[in-house]
């Protein structure tokens, strides 16, 4: 379980310990083939088992799940068996990624759509303060407190809101705000 990475450098070697580890001979062997100019393949045929937990009987669905993933284990370690050392190294850098890594990666992609949905509901906008400038028609004339003076403006306020409220007999507007522009 424990294992070890491997260089160009050392991959002779770890193919030594490897033969000797499994008793395999180079004359003929039965686990790995040494392919010249190409690298080593794995020869023999490989069955993952997975221990019960306390007397648990794996399910049928549980049995076709763990064939599929060992039907797709075996085809992909028999296709890296076949590769030289540098395509090795570059299939085993695009490896999938671990049981624990999933989780952290699911874990974050949560959090990254919940977190702008939090500040989005639980936050609320600052309310503007109001000044009252005028009333017109009856109609009282509202400008954030903040804000420059209007005064030159009075004369167009004036005016809007009189021809709205003309036009618009039976819906009075309750306040109007007044923000200015630039100019």
């Amino acid at each position: 379980e424990q294992g070890f990475e491997v260089d160009d450098s050392s991959l002779t070697q770890a193919i030594s310990t490897l033969r000797k580890q499994l008793q395999d001979s180079t004359k003929s062997p039965q686990y790995v083939k040494t392919v010249p100019k190409r690298g080593y393949q794995l020869i023999c045929n490989v069955e993952r088992t997975t221990p019960l937990m306390s007397g648990e009987t794996p399910s049928k669905e549980d049995v076709s799940e763990e064939s599929e993933e060992q039907l797709t284990e075996l085809t992909t370690e028999s296709q890296s068996s076949e590769l030289t050392p540098d395509e090795k190294a570059a299939h085993s850098a695009t490896a999938p990624t671990t049981g624990k890594s999933k989780w952290v990666t699911r874990i974050m992609l949560l959090l990254a759509i919940l977190m702008p949905l939090c500040v989005i509901l639980f936050t609320n906008p600052a309310e503007s303060k109001f000044r009252q400038v005028a009333v017109y028609d009856g109609t009282p004339v509202m400008t954030p407190v903040n804000h420059p003076d209007l005064s030159k403006w009075y004369p167009s306020i004036e005016q809007c809101v009189k021809r709205y409220n003309a036009a618009h007999s039976t819906v009075a507007p309750v306040e109007v705000i007044a923000t200015g522009g630039q100019n």
